[in-house]
């Protein structure tokens, strides 16, 4: 092939991605919604709950439940506990769902001595976990690292899920973009690394200091649960997992193949991963729809938890 029609071949190509993507996006821009303004703890999604093992044939998981309607599981992201999720987020969601969140393995008292972290074994935890509470048709919802692991999910057992949002998530292989190495570096909170620091790549500039006041206030915290430290092993663990991830060359032909209808969800100013991972995830998985967000960051259900919360639920319900 002669360079002008390589040349013409390339952009022709691009162009047809970019039709694609394009084709099932909508950008949404959200009002300002109040920071520290946590529900009471008359709220849904605290009274009378209290943290659960499912027995599974994985080994124990520990979760809550609470709320009513069609199913609604939730994945969390690296080196993030139950609490990492904003409450007001979770009770929105409760008012038409039956939602559950749970630790990952190796974190409080889901496989305490779990010494394996891979994507896979995550993934194949969350479908036990789905086997072991029966869920029917359950939306789950993964975030950060946890839509790596949905996406597993649904590439090995794709009759375990009824639709699927990936929030804030790594499109896998060469077709993401990985997270940069100093912000990596900051979210594992190495030596040095402050509570600040955390904040200012979870945030865009413009919410970092809400962020810094609130996020704490904000967080999921039910009584009975002390949120558990992150040890090393765990943190070494998804280290090498989400490295082994953005090096995944199978998953993306794999995704291919997912028929499950998928929302993806990026705020355009994500600095942890960027928004050409969610236009990637809506090219790869047949039946996506993008949603961008602007003026979100990486941690933007604690920007906009109601307005999020309803896209979710809408997505689910519809």
């Amino acid at each position: 092939m002669n360079t002008p029609l390589r040349f013409v071949v390339l952009a022709i190509t691009l162009a047809c991605a970019v039709l694609s993507t394009t084709a099932h996006a909508r950008t949404a821009s959200y009002p300002h919604e109040a920071a520290c303004v946590a529900p009471p703890e008359t709220s849904s999604v605290y009274a009378s709950h209290h943290e659960q093992i499912a027995d599974t044939s994985r080994g124990p998981l520990a979760y809550y439940r609470f709320g009513h309607g069609s199913p609604l599981l939730l994945v969390t992201g690296y080196r993030a506990t139950m609490s990492e999720w904003d409450a007001t987020f979770l009770a929105e969601l409760a008012k038409h769902h039956d939602v559950i969140v749970f630790d990952n393995r190796g974190i409080g008292r889901s496989m305490p001595n779990a010494a394996s972290f891979t994507i896979d074994d995550m993934a194949s935890d969350t479908a036990a976990l789905i086997d072991t509470l029966a869920l029917k048709h359950a939306t789950v919802v993964g975030w950060s690292m946890g839509g790596s692991i949905v996406q597993q999910l649904a590439i090995d057992k794709p009759q375990a899920i009824g639709k699927m949002v990936l929030m804030s998530a790594l499109a896998p292989g060469r077709t993401g973009i990985p997270v940069p190495a100093d912000v990596m570096a900051k979210l594992a909170g190495g030596p040095g690394v402050t509570f600040n620091d955390v904040m200012a790549v979870l945030f865009p500039a413009s919410s970092v200091k809400d962020a810094e006041r609130c996020f704490a206030k904000d967080m999921f915290k039910p009584s009975g649960y002390p949120s558990p430290a992150i040890s090393g092993v765990v943190t070494d663990g998804q280290t090498v997992a989400l490295e082994a991830w953005e090096t995944d060359d199978k998953a993306p032909a794999a995704l291919r193949s997912v028929r499950i209808d998928t929302l993806v969800l990026s705020g355009d100013d994500d600095a942890v991963v960027v928004k050409e991972n969610a236009a990637a995830l809506t090219r790869l998985l047949p039946h996506a729809h993008l949603l961008l967000v602007k003026q979100a960051g990486h941690a933007m259900m604690y920007q906009y938890p109601i307005a999020l919360a309803r896209a979710i639920d809408s997505f689910a319900r519809h």
